[in-house]
């Protein structure tokens, strides 16, 4: 099966290509000039200008695509709305539309748990969140009326081997490895945590769905089932090889638009159970 995969080369990215090259796929990686790839094993292209994609569709026929390309930002700059419109609307519709006109059958989008709140309200933490919920609107017209089957997979944090983001779990083993306090929130918010082996598997398990006749636009949810405060996953380092943590509660100020509680509700895509614990991760990488 040929697959396309925008935002091939981040971190979730280069571990869903190297999952679908390892399954025996042809897959090919929309990439921006300036991105590193490395040793991935799939075909880059990369894309100077959106109008490209069609044109590049069309010549490699894909049967899926996967879009994990963003631009983030939690606190957007006035000067930085254009570029981040122009990558999560423009590039990402640009894209859409060159699936559907190459005759792609699985649109796999991914979109983020901080569009909706903890009742599973739409209520966006941050002008990011809301541009991705805006190209989930745009989909429902691709779905519907220019025959593109789409799946969206909203996903929370995400954590594994090869990750460089420096995100919060990672600022944490850090300051229980090297004994060094770290300033953090109060700690009463939610995260949960997915490992990234299990939310590559969701993604494809998202885009075998519309492959065997799910109905779409389908909407999935990628969980660990397992949220916990800061404060929770502060002991649980604790408890698994991290016994230096040393933490400055209330040091930080929550950031605007918190999320407190994280949604428990959602379906996951068909087949799909998260299967790594957070323990083993932590022992694995404290020992």
């Amino acid at each position: 099966m040929t697959i396309v995969v925008s935002g091939g080369t981040g971190f979730i990215g280069r571990h869903l290509v190297r999952q679908l090259a390892e399954a025996g796929e042809t897959v090919h990686v929309l990439a921006r000039p300036d991105s590193q790839a490395g040793d991935l094993p799939a075909t880059v292209h990369r894309i100077a200008e959106p109008a490209m994609l069609g044109d590049l569709l069309q010549r490699l026929q894909p049967q899926t695509c996967f879009h994990l390309a963003t631009r983030y930002a939690h606190d957007t700059a006035p000067d930085a709305i254009p570029a981040l419109i122009a990558a999560n609307l423009g590039f990402a519709a640009q894209f859409a539309d060159a699936a559907a006109r190459s005759g792609c059958k699985a649109f796999v989008n991914t979109g983020t748990a901080s569009q909706l709140n903890s009742r599973g309200d739409y209520m966006p933490a941050s002008l990011y969140a809301a541009s991705k919920q805006a190209f989930e609107d745009l989909l429902v017209y691709f779905d519907r009326r220019a025959g593109l089957p789409v799946a969206n997979v909203l996903l929370f944090d995400t954590y594994g081997p090869g990750d460089t983001r420096n995100k919060l779990l990672a600022q944490l083993i850090a300051a229980a490895k090297s004994g060094t306090p770290i300033n953090l929130s109060p700690g009463e918010q939610e995260i949960d945590l997915l490992h990234i082996d299990d939310a590559v598997a969701g993604l494809a398990a998202a885009a075998r769905g519309l492959h065997n006749g799910a109905s779409h636009p389908a909407h999935y949810v990628l969980s660990s089932k397992r949220p916990l405060t800061i404060r929770a996953l502060a002991e649980l380092i604790i408890a698994n090889g991290g016994e230096n943590l040393k933490a400055n509660w209330g040091a930080r100020a929550y950031r605007d638009g918190e999320v407190m509680q994280t949604w428990k509700g959602g379906t996951p895509p068909p087949g799909w159970q998260p299967q790594h614990r957070l323990e083993d991760f932590l022992r694995e990488r404290l020992a």
